[in-house]
């Protein structure tokens, strides 16, 4: 109910007559600093699964290329000075072959990614399953079509090692041949 009174200027001033009041300031606090903590703790829980992924992510990279650059040390053998690389062949029937040393102390090789430069293009294969175990020598025979690539000029060889329970190439590590150092199988 609203009751009526004059003013100063002679106009009516309304007043609710019911005894209204607002939230108290001491409930109000109470209230901002619980929406506080409750954002905060949103945010922590937030911040702790992407710290969580950051650093797992970042484990990955290092222990990867840590384990690359310290455990893999694949060398092209050598009999009498020469680097046993050679290529052969003809035409789409041309090939390949590579004889590996693992020297690593405590490594197998788990695989090889092999990317052969030609003239004309260049020939890549991921996907050599071939175990060289630690301290021996891997023989690889591969074909390479002359016809789609052209003479050899280059040979990248990738180690792949196990690493955490993965096999992981060594990208780091790569054997690289130019064309002084292969020769004709035949030859």
């Amino acid at each position: 109910m609203l009751k009526g009174q004059k003013g100063h200027n002679g106009y009516k001033i309304f007043k609710n007559s019911r005894n209204k009041r607002g939230v108290s300031p001491l409930i109000a606090t109470v209230l901002l600093i619980a929406f506080a903590v409750a954002l905060g703790a949103v945010v922590m829980n937030w911040g702790r699964g992407f710290v969580q992924q950051q650093t797992t992510e970042a484990e990955k990279t290092t222990q990867t290329k840590l384990g690359c650059s310290l455990k893999v040390n694949l060398k092209v053998a050598e009999i009498d000075g020469v680097p046993q690389v050679c290529y052969g062949g003809s035409g789409s029937a041309g090939y390949i072959e590579l004889r590996l040393n693992n020297n690593d102390e405590s490594n197998d090789i788990k695989g090889l990614s092999v990317s052969v430069g030609g003239e004309t293009g260049i020939y890549n294969n991921d996907t050599i399953n071939t175990t060289i175990p630690v301290g021996l020598a891997g023989y690889l025979n591969m074909s390479y079509s002359y016809t789609a690539y052209g003479k050899v000029k280059n040979i990248r060889i990738v180690p792949k090692i196990l690493i955490g329970g993965v096999v992981t190439p060594c990208g780091g590590s790569p054997l690289e041949k130019s064309t002084s150092e292969l020769r004709n199988c035949s030859a």
